[in-house]
């Protein structure tokens, strides 16, 4: 494979990791991810064929793209998903494939994304209570998701991670539940903070500081700190001494990482966001319906990596956070 030009923005970001949504629908209806009354899905029409994603992929790959994550809505929803990583695997320059799921249908799949080629994996749990469970997601699929933990445990995953979403009032009281997981079980519990995704639902006074999190977890027992993986992401990673596991913490709104941002998300309809928050999308799928060849596409994807915004910029209005796709969407 020829390699054009590292992609690179103007604040002199290299970037490196592409999230790819194959889909936005999703069989679970967490609050925080989905507006109340629901999320209006693309016709089905809309959703980019997974041969475009491919191809894009190939584009992005040879302007220097390393790590690419499936996300949806939720990826294993998409029929074909796992011959579809299968094909990701084989782009030259991929060095790293990941998916992030909800872990409902897990279980039966997580033998086939990981001989697909998949080497690490995020399984979205907000509860180890079934019950609560079933009210944060609209779903009592508890036991599917722990019998999806335990299947992508056994399926020979390099790093199997729970991203526990904490929220002050709602799972704020099992923080340390999650993180006594750590102690016998090799895996990576990463707790985020809340994020004000959807005006709708966001409240300050749910919010809970990366820095209380840490401090609940410290009265457990020290702290270590860990090395961080290549393409790695944001998270802080310690582990409870004489713990198996690893603890994470992502501070997405009290200490943004915008500095050092490396990452692009392609949404299920083709678009480019080089920003969450962001309001800059290039269609990229429409450029393809309209004839323009690869060269073309890697010229317009260098020049959206450009003009990446040096820092988000959070919505400031409800007109504004309604004019942005929710995160079923996006993938997060």
């Amino acid at each position: 494979m020829v390699m054009e030009n590292l992609l690179s923005d103007g604040a002199g970001r290299r970037i490196e990791y592409l999230r790819i949504s194959v889909t936005d629908r999703c069989d679970l209806k967490c609050a925080y991810c989905m507006p109340p009354g629901g999320s209006e899905h693309a016709p089905a029409c809309d959703i980019m064929p997974l041969r475009d994603f491919l191809r894009l992929a190939e584009i992005f790959a040879r302007l220097g793209i390393r790590k690419i994550r499936v996300t949806g809505g939720e990826p294993l929803l998409r029929r074909g998903v796992a011959g579809f990583i299968g094909q990701l695997k084989q782009i030259s320059g991929i060095g790293q494939l990941a998916l992030t799921t909800n872990g409902i249908n897990l279980s039966r799949m997580a033998g086939r994304i990981r001989e697909a080629g998949v080497s690490k994996i995020n399984i979205s749990l907000d509860s180890l209570r079934r019950e609560r469970y079933e009210q944060i997601t609209g779903r009592d699929g508890f036991s599917n998701v722990m019998e999806g933990v335990q299947a992508a445990m056994g399926a020979g995953f390099d790093s199997v991670k729970i991203n526990v979403v904490a929220i002050k009032g709602v799972n704020d009281d099992e923080i340390e539940d999650f993180a006594a997981f750590t102690r016998s079980m090799k895996l990576q519990v990463r707790f985020i903070e809340f994020m004000p995704a959807s005006r709708s639902v966001w409240s300050e006074e749910k919010f809970i500081p990366v820095s209380s999190i840490m401090e609940q977890v410290g009265a457990m027992g020290k702290l270590i700190p860990c090395a961080k993986s290549q393409w790695g992401g944001p998270a802080q990673v310690y582990r409870l001494e004489r713990a198996v596991g690893e603890i994470g913490f992502i501070s997405a709104v009290s200490r943004h990482f915008c500095g050092e941002c490396n990452r692009l998300r392609l949404t299920s309809t083709g678009k480019l966001m080089t920003c969450l928050f962001g309001a800059d999308d290039l269609d990229l799928r429409g450029m393809m319906e309209s004839g323009a060849d690869d060269a073309a596409i890697a010229t317009a994807i260098r020049d959206a990596v450009a003009r990446k915004n040096p820092v988000r910029s959070l919505p400031a209005c409800a007109d504004d956070f309604a004019a942005r796709p929710s995160m079923t969407c996006v993938g997060g």
